[in-house]
């Protein structure tokens, strides 16, 4: 059961399942079972793993056993008879010693205990039984326990390892252990439980969970008890739930009737209980006893456990501490390193299985606890024991905050209800957990039903199984769903899809176990992940890699049921290449796999499986694409592409067999092994190609290639014979032999008919394609597509092969549009290919359009290939699509004519079958032109004045008015618009008008309104509110036009001046009350004198009247408060009652005014009644004539007034008949007309009507518009730019801008260059935000305008783009942007500076040459003012080159002048020349060619050393000496290397160069050093020719050249790094060095230090000597002993032969220092092992006896002044004892020196003799203990020198003093030594 075992790794890798998951549900079979084996099953079964076994009891109480294992899949299986009551398989999950024979422990019906043990090897299943216990053994063994008892009820708890744990009359446990052999059973312990009394008839289920028994009673309690001990550990009151549900609910909760089972999880924290009523309660164990403390039983204090360590380990060690610790009642750590924190952390999150962090759980104090991972029940401190009170009582506290927080997760109880069902259930909790459980549902009309509870989110999930299904009970940590079905043994699976249950097995799994399930369950492959794939490679699993590939086979055939051929004919090819293309990160990493593993001899075999896999694959990609596709298109070619280069890249990687070729000559003979042939004999006489035909036609193959491998021909392959075959069937074709044709293919294995329908369409010979088309006819082969492209191919070489009249009229080809002789020269490809072949001498055959061509062209393609052979008369017949773009591309404007007058008159009178010309539609128009665009518009223009237009000229409005413009406008007699209609419904003129108001064109809408007389009574679209609210204007300006059309209406003026106060008061609808509101009380008397009525109507205010004009008396009376006459006029004061106001109007009150007659004036008006008869009767207004003539005050308005608005024609037209016309000097008045034309421009270059205005009428005036059109783009540019990167108003930088054009106009030069900065930066800004490439050919046509914005206003050209080219190394761009806009070379030139310097050389020499000719306009003017005598001077200057090589003839040193002309034109090409001439010398060319070649800083520098003229100078050895060295200083390399191929290719120098430059330039070592070895051999073989002929340039010379090119070399090394690569390079070298510095020594220096800081000093290389390298090795010393890098230091001193005294003693003085500061200085023995090494180190190092000894007396002198008491004198002894040693080596030893240290170590000596004798006295016995258990003291130590006798003897013969002193302190101290 593999897959189980897989199923259930991915199944628990997915996690625990959440709410969303909860609605997917996946059952899977996992072994199939036969349906008789399921048969014989009871109703329920027990699942045992590892090996797989299945066990039920039937209702008989047989016990039937099923053996699940690879060989017997359900075959195997016997039947126990018992009758049995209970079993239980053997739980060997952690067992120590596994076995293939699983057990089982069953209950027989007289409590009879049976062992049984299964062999399921080969398919079996046999049973035997190992041991047996009758009911009268198992008595005994309780009654020798003293507990005398009945045996009445018996229960299997556990059975591990051979021994069982019972429950025995639900209140004894006995644990029991069964003989492996005879031996009888033994009892390991037998308790009673303390069960309550009455509860012991009560109990109805138990469970046993990791040695703790839990045991449910129908009383409603659940009693806890510990079986190893017995111990009563808690109890649970499960009538609590009612209360708790109650609180949190707030009602009645549900009635639960009595608890039937219990379930508990794996980590004891929640118990699920089921009752009777189909319902559950899950409790949370650690929640309910936080809750209920006192229920919760046994409980231990940590102070009370016994303070025992570790066994083995020291009671002082810091681990038995540590331990002890734990069990104290704080937490507190002895060791607070940071190691030992991590570790105690890291211990914490392993060990922790607790549901919040650090919490302890409710089962803390049972010790012995099982661990959930294991089985046994060995006994183990857990580490929730040792967490201290402190941190639980606070972590406690922390927990019953969070609880409080939420209200789901903290509740202790959770119910699942089922509803109530008609049929009676039975529901059993299978596995619990602490997020869900699992039941089973069982109803009899239904079967079994799976239930998923979610405790977190209460949610169920209900899985329906069917009456035939039996659910399967298995152990185990993990929630695994097993049923019986029909099929067999299944897993169901909640929360995961197919696919994501295989993704996650493919990765915890293996791809087999993948298969295996999708073969069983029928699935399809699924898609696999890549990271399944690596994984799979990673970890050799060739099977995951297999079942990756077959899954990705379904990407290319997406349908199993359906054939092939059908998927490839649905399967769209762009689907199949990006199928491909996913692939391809999957193909990466094979290869990638296969050529890392290829290389590695331990995985080659896994590599050729590998890739045996990944070709078989490709290959059957590729294979099945081709069988059932016959053209690939191009998303197949890709694709297919892809794989190829996949199959050729891992084809390197193949074993090879390669063929013999045809003309080795074999060792052995060819005939031996090789069987003879019976035909050979008449063979032999026979050419090849008749064997292959006779052996085809015979079937005899294999002897015909037999006979061609004796005979060593390449037909002996069996593709080289198919091949001739193959052509043997054409010949046969050629001849109309079909017979023989069809048999050759028919015995090699093709389809006869398949074959020959390809021959058919794929050969260009005429007759074979003819007879086969005739043969195939007959027999019905072609489709009628095929058939129908035969005629047509027919059709077409009728049609192209015929006899060409020459004197056929080209009606379609009129003379204007392409010449008669033309016609004959461009001729179709099809033509030419077509035509009849003369010099065909083979079989003078015609070529021929192939069949398969053919079938792939559409109608459309074969009808543009017949057209230009047919009669006009024709054109009917064929389709307007390919006719019209036949005609359009050959630009056929005579037919075209033709066809659109018959297109316009198509829906007339006449009838269609008149028609000459196919039906043409706007859409054949609009898709099939294929004309230039001006014959397209010429087109469309002809069909637009006869109302015709495209589509999509319809759709978008300005493409449509641009058409109309090029036909006459929008103002015309007769406008082709009628049937003009938008989306919206509305005709062209309200399109127009709403066109108009969106983009403010008041004066063309105005025009167009009077050129249509459009008005609200026509034009409803004139009347639409929306648009005079939007645009006021607009409403004025069609009230004002009403006026004008009646002036006899009052009401008219009345609603223009409402609209004209709309225009003033934009924010309320206009109307006399808004008016006066607004303060324009003028402006609504004014209105109110155009209302009907006048003011008088106005004041009444009637209810009827428009409530525009209608005014509130009040709201008037005080607006006229300014006005009090007029006011007391409208509104007189109050007269009594009786008094009747007096009939008086405004009319009779301004009849006494001067100018106002009202009798005449206001005739109009109907309230004025003393109008007389020939008064005006209607309106007055300002175009009234009369009113023009005697009151107008007129003003001519200039052509400025109009191009301040935006009308550039009326501009024009008043400037010629206002000034031209009288003007005497016209041409001056068009040139200060034009500045001011340009002024205004600039002054409103921000509003684009007035700049185009000004733009056009400088056109009109023939004037440049280019200065106008560039300075208002660069303004706008500018302020852009500012308004984006400044804080200012607008309005500010706009008039900033507007004042510095202005100063622009008037040429001032500062200002011009502001804008030119300003013009910059806005340029580069503008490239940033537009995203742009910065330097790109984009960029550079943006650059354009700032350079025209420098001509012209004659400024030098900006180079600020070509800077930024030079910066970036971009010559490409840099070349193109200076040539496309006329750069001036010295502008140019200057610029290459910034380059890189390679490029720099490049450019300078393509530059050198460049004549100084003016290029600007400013240069040309500069040209003009010279004087003839300059110009007469550059011309001599400027020598043509032709004239010099002219010259040169006529000279008698002709090389040497022409190396004169060289220097002086700078013209490096006639150095090389000079060197063509006979008797030239090489070494002076190459020194001109150089010099002339380099800058001229380098060439006068180069040139220093020549004391006389250059042209009088011979160059030799020595000026090239000195070049070379200037060159190579400067590392112009590169012209070294140049100058010497053209003069010495042969040079050795060239390989010293080329070294140069890989060791500089490119780093690359190894390759210098082969060109450095070249050099070496090419020096040595110029040295043994040197003895014979005498070389141009000698040896030594190149020696000497190669020497300081090395040093060199050193001296320019950038780091480090370079400088030991070189030195390593150079080491062996070192005879190239004559008089340079040592290199090894360098050498070793630098790998000394390449680990280092620390660099070398170039002095050291440029001058070197021993001395400077002592010198630079000292101060190197004293760096790495500052840096502590003593072994580094030690090593330099070594190199440089320099002492090492102070560097040693230095290093032990830092040691101490450390010492000190790890505070192990204070302890005595470390300073004795210190000073022992201080001695031993000097022995090694060889240090002076001087220093040595001067460094002892400096400590010992240290120890003096710390005194410490008697140890401190023993040191102190020490260090002196030391000092006198070292001293005494000397070679002339300094007595008093050493008779002062013989003092200082006897009063040491008697000081340490007085302070023994306390010491003695007050130390306690302890230490002395310490102190004599063979530690080395101070004085033991001193005495280990023999060299210390020698002080002393030498000490003594020296003092007689000392023996003096010894012998007095011998006689008062005997003990003294």
């Amino acid at each position: 059961m593999a897959a189980e075992e897989g199923v259930a790794s991915a199944a628990s890798a997915g996690g625990s399942w959440g709410t969303a998951a909860m609605g997917r549900v996946l059952p899977m079979l996992l072994v199939p079972v036969p349906a008789e084996a399921m048969g014989q099953l009871g109703s329920r079964a027990q699942l045992r793993t590892q090996p797989e076994a299945l066990g039920s009891l039937t209702a008989a109480g047989s016990l039937q056993v099923l053996s699940l294992t690879p060989g017997s899949r359900g075959g195997g299986r016997c039947c126990l008879e018992g009758p049995f009551w209970h079993f239980l398989w053997e739980d060997s999950r952690n067992s120590s010693t596994p076995t293939e024979k699983p057990k089982l422990l069953a209950l027989g019906e007289n409590y009879e205990l049976l062992i049984y043990e299964f062999n399921l090897k080969d398919g079996r299943c046999d049973a035997t039984i190992l041991y047996s216990c009758s009911r009268e053994a198992l008595q005994k063994l309780i009654d020798d326990q003293d507990i005398s008892i009945s045996l009445l009820s018996l229960r299997i708890l556990s059975f591990h390892n051979n021994t069982s744990l019972l429950f025995i009359n639900k209140c004894v446990i006995l644990h029991i252990i069964f003989p492996e052999r005879d031996a009888a059973i033994r009892v390991l312990n037998c308790f009673t439980l303390p069960l309550p009394a009455q509860a012991v008839d009560m109990i109805i289920d138990t469970q046993l969970c990791r040695g703790i028994l839990f045991v449910l009673s129908s009383l409603g309690w659940i009693y806890i008890f510990d079986v190893v001990d017995g111990t009563y550990v808690a109890h649970v009151d499960l009538a609590l739930h009612k209360e708790d549900m109650c609180n949190e609910q707030q009602q009645e909760p549900a009635k639960i009737s009595s608890f039937t089972s219990l379930k508990v999880s794996q980590d004891l924290d929640v118990a699920v209980i089921v009752s009777s009523s189909n319902s559950a309660v899950a409790l949370n164990l650690n929640l309910y006893f936080r809750q209920h403390p006192g229920h919760l039983l046994c409980e231990r204090i940590l102070e009370d456990l016994p303070i025992q360590g570790p066994k083995g380990v020291d009671e002082d060690d810091p681990v038995n501490s540590a331990y002890n610790m734990k069990l104290a009642k704080f937490s507190f750590q002895i060791d607070r390193s940071w190691k030992a924190q991590l570790s105690s952390l890291n211990e914490t999150i392993k060990n922790s299985k607790l549901e919040v962090s650090c919490c302890a759980p409710w089962f803390q104090d049972i010790l012995h606890l099982e661990s959930p991972e294991s089985g046994n029940h060995s006994t183990s401190v857990q580490s929730w024991a040792f967490i201290p009170q402190d941190i639980m009582h606070g972590q406690y506290n922390v927990l019953q905050k969070d609880h409080a927080k939420t209200s789901d997760p903290g509740r202790s109880w959770k119910i699942m209800h089922i509803s109530e069902q008609e049929e009676p259930i039975e529901l059993k909790c299978v596995s619990v957990t602490g997020f869900t459980a699992l039941f089973t549902w069982e109803v009899e009309r239904m079967g079994y039903t799976i239930t998923l509870w979610d405790l977190e989110t209460q949610g169920m999930q209900c899985f329906s199984l069917g009456t035939k299904c039996i659910p399967v009970d298995s152990s185990g940590d993990q929630q695994l769903c097993f049923v019986l079905t029909e099929n067999g043994l299944s897993l169901i699976l909640f929360g995961l899809t197919q696919e994501e249950f295989l993704n996650r097995l493919m990765i915890h799994g293996s791809a087999s176990t993948v298969d295996t399930l999708c073969h069983l369950n029928g699935w399809g492959r699924c898609s696999i992940p890549i990271h399944a794939l690596e994984a799979g490679i990673e970890n050799r699993q060739l099977d995951t890699v297999n079942f990756f590939l077959k899954s990705k086979e379904n990407l290319f055939n997406p349908s199993s049921k359906s054939s092939v051929s059908d998927q490839f004919d649905h399967l769209s090819s762009h689907l199949y290449l990006r199928n491909v293309e996913e692939l391809i990160p999957a193909l990466d990493l094979l290869c990638s796999a296969i050529r890392e593993s290829y290389s590695e001899p331990q995985s080659k075999h896994f590599s050729e499986q590998l890739l045996n896999l990944t070709l078989s694959f490709l290959n059957n990609q590729i294979k099945e694409l081709f069988i059932h596709t016959e053209e690939l298109d191009e998303h197949l070619q890709k694709g297919v592409n892809i794989l190829t280069s996949y199959i050729n890249e891992l084809r390197t990687f193949m074993i090879k067999f390669p063929w013999k070729l045809t003309d080795a000559i074999d060792e052995y003979d060819v005939h031996e092994n090789v069987p003879k042939v019976k035909e050979s004999n008449i063979w032999k006489k026979l050419s090849f190609e008749e064997v292959i035909a006779s052996a085809i036609l015979n079937n005899k193959i294999p002897e015909a290639q037999t006979f061609f491998r004796i005979d060593s021909h390449s037909a002996q392959k069996l593709e080289e014979l198919i091949g001739i075959g193959l052509n043997l069937v054409f010949d046969n074709l050629k001849k109309n032999n079909i017979k023989e044709a069809s048999e050759l293919l028919k015995n090699m294995g093709f389809d006869v008919k398949g074959q020959l329908l390809k021959i058919c369409f794929y050969t260009t010979n005429k007759n074979i394609r003819d007879f086969l088309v005739e043969i195939l006819k007959e027999k019905n082969y072609f489709s009628e597509k095929e058939k129908r492209t035969i005629d047509f191919v027919h059709q077409v070489e009728k049609l192209y092969l015929g006899h060409f009249q020459e004197n056929m009229q080209i009606q379609s080809f009129p003379r204007y549009w392409i010449k008669e002789q033309d016609f004959f020269k461009h001729k179709s490809v099809l033509d030419s290919f077509l035509k009849y072949d003369c010099k065909d001498e083979f079989n003078k055959q015609d070529h021929r359009i192939v069949l398969n061509w053919a079938l792939w062209w559409d109608q459309l393609t074969q009808e543009s290939i017949l057209l230009p052979r047919i009669s006009p008369e024709e054109y009917k017949s064929y389709s307007p699509e390919a006719l019209w773009r036949y005609l359009t591309a050959r630009h056929d404007w005579l037919n075209i004519i033709l066809w659109i007058g018959e297109f316009q008159t198509q829906h007339s009178y006449a009838s269609l079958q008149q028609n000459k010309w196919p039906l043409l539609t706007v859409d054949v128009i609009n898709q099939n032109t294929s004309c230039n665009n001006y014959m397209r518009n010429e087109i469309l223009d002809k069909l637009a004045r006869n109302g015709v237009f495209l589509a999509s000229e319809l759709e978008d409005f300005e493409c449509f008015l641009l058409r109309l413009s090029r036909i006459g406008g929008v103002i015309q007699d007769t406008l082709p618009v009628q049937n003009y209609k938008t989306k919206e419904g509305w005709d062209f003129h309200s399109q127009f008008i709403l066109y108009c108001l969106e983009h403010s064109l008041q004066h063309l809408l105005y025009v167009y309104l009077d050129c249509y007389k459009l008005s609200p009574e026509n034009c409803p679209f004139l009347e639409k509110k929306e648009l005079h609210e939007a645009h006021p204007w607009f409403e004025f300006l069609v009230q004002c036009r009403q006026v004008a059309s009646n002036l006899t209406d009052p009401k008219l003026i009345f609603q223009a001046s409402l609209a004209n106060a709309q225009i003033l008061i934009p924010t309320n609808q206009a109307s006399v009350s808004s008016m006066l509101l607004e303060g324009h009380t003028l402006l609504a008397l004014a209105t109110t004198m155009y209302s009907p009525g006048g003011v008088s109507q106005v004041v009444q205010n009637e209810e009827n009247e428009n409530c525009l004009k209608k005014v509130d008396p009040q709201l008037l009376k005080m607006a006229l408060t300014p006005y009090p006459k007029l006011k007391t006029a409208l509104f007189p004061q109050c007269t009594p009652p009786s008094v009747l106001p007096s009939d008086i109007t405004i009319y009779h009150l301004i009849q006494s005014l001067s100018p106002f007659d009202p009798s005449r004036l206001f005739g109009w008006q109907s309230a004025n009644t003393l109008a007389i008869g020939d008064a005006w009767s209607h309106l007055p207004h300002f175009s009234s004539p009369d009113l023009v003539n005697k009151y107008a005050i007129v003003e001519r308005l200039n052509f400025a007034y109009y191009l301040h608005n935006g009308r550039p024609s009326f501009a024009f037209g008043t400037f010629l008949v206002q000034e031209l016309i009288k003007s005497k000097t016209p041409k001056q008045l068009i040139q200060q007309v034009g500045n001011e034309a340009y002024v205004i421009g600039l002054s409103s270059f921000h509003i684009p009507s007035i700049g185009a205005a000004c733009v056009c009428f400088l056109e009109l005036l023939g004037l440049d518009s280019l200065k106008l059109r560039v300075d208002m783009k660069v303004a706008n540019i500018i302020l852009s730019y500012k308004c984006r990167n400044e804080d200012a108003q607008y309005s500010f930088i706009r008039e900033s801008v507007a004042e510095k054009l202005s100063k622009l106009a008037d040429g001032e030069k500062t200002t011009t260059e502001e804008l030119l900065v300003l013009l910059e930066e806005g340029t580069w800004n503008s490239i940033q935000q537009q995203e742009i490439k910065r330097l790109s050919s984009e960029s550079s046509s943006q650059w354009a305008l700032v350079v025209q914005f420098c001509r012209l206003h004659n400024m030098k050209l900006s180079i600020s783009y070509l800077r930024e080219c030079a910066k970036a190394n971009d010559w490409l761009q840099f070349i193109i942007h200076s040539q496309l806009h006329n750069y001036h070379p010295a502008e140019v030139k200057s610029l290459i500076q910034y380059f890189s310097p390679v490029i720099q050389d490049h450019l300078r020499l393509a530059f050198e040459n460049l004549p100084s000719v003016p290029t600007s306009k400013m240069d040309s003017d500069q040209v003009c003012n010279k004087c003839p005598q300059e110009l007469q001077g550059s011309k001599q200057e400027m020598t043509d080159l032709f004239e010099i090589l002219l010259q040169c003839s006529e000279e008698p040193d002709s090389w040497h002048w022409l190396l004169v002309e060289a220097v002086k034109q700078q013209a490096p090409i006639l150095s090389v020349l000079a060197s063509c001439l006979q008797g030239a010398s090489a070494i002076s060319c190459l020194c001109v060619w150089i010099i002339t070649s380099v800058e001229d800083n380098v060439a006068t520098e180069a040139m220093g050393h020549i004391q006389d003229s250059t042209e009088d100078h011979t160059w030799n050895l020595e000026d090239l000496s000195v070049i070379w060295r200037t060159l190579l200083t400067r590392q112009k390399s590169k012209t070294l290397i140049r100058g010497f191929q053209l003069f010495f290719k042969d040079s050795p120098l060239l390989l010293v160069m080329e070294m140069y430059e890989l060791c500089m330039f490119f780093r690359n070592y190894k390759e210098a050093e082969a060109k450095l070895l070249e050099f070496q051999k090419s020096l040595e073989t110029l040295n043994t020719a040197a003895t014979k002929v005498h070389p141009v340039i000698p040896a030594m010379w190149l020696e000497d050249q190669v020497c300081f090119l090395l040093k060199l070399m050193l001296q320019q090394c950038k780091t480090q790094y370079e400088l030991g690569k070189l030195l390593q390079l150079f080491v062996e070298r070192e005879h190239l060095f004559s008089d340079g510095p040592d290199v090894k020594k360098l050498c070793i220096l630098c790998q000394i230090l390449k680990d280092t800081s620390i660099a070398i000093n170039h002095t050291i290389i440029t001058s070197y000597s021993i001395e400077n390298l002592q010198h630079e090795c000292r101060s190197i010393l004293e760096r790495l002993q500052t840096d502590g890098q003593f072994a580094l230091a030690r090593r330099v001193a070594e190199l440089a032969e320099l002492p090492v005294d102070n560097l040693v003693i230095k290093e032990i003085t830092q040691e101490m220092q450390t010492l000190k500061h790890i505070e192990q200085w204070s302890l005595k023995q470390a300073r004795i092992d210190f000073w022992k090494k201080c001695h031993e180190n000097f022995k090694k190092n060889s240090i002076s006896s001087k220093a040595a000894s001067s460094f002892f007396s400096t400590q010992a002198h240290v120890a003096c002044e710390h005194p410490t008491g008697w140890s401190s004198m023993e040191e102190r002894h020490l260090l002196l004892t030391l000092a006198g040693h070292w001293l005494a080596q000397e070679d002339v030893v300094p007595l008093d020196k050493l008779e002062e240290l013989e003092k200082q170590i006897w009063l040491c000596r008697i000081t340490q003799h007085t302070l023994g004798r306390n010491q003695e006295e007050t130390e306690p016995r302890f230490s002395r203990q310490i102190s004599t258990s063979g530690e080395l003291s101070f004085d033991s130590l001193a005495k280990h020198w023999p060299q210390g006798k020698l002080v002393w003897r030498i000490c003594t013969q020296r003092s007689m003093l000392s023996y003096k002193v010894l012998s007095c302190l011998r006689k008062k101290h005997p003990t003294f030594p």
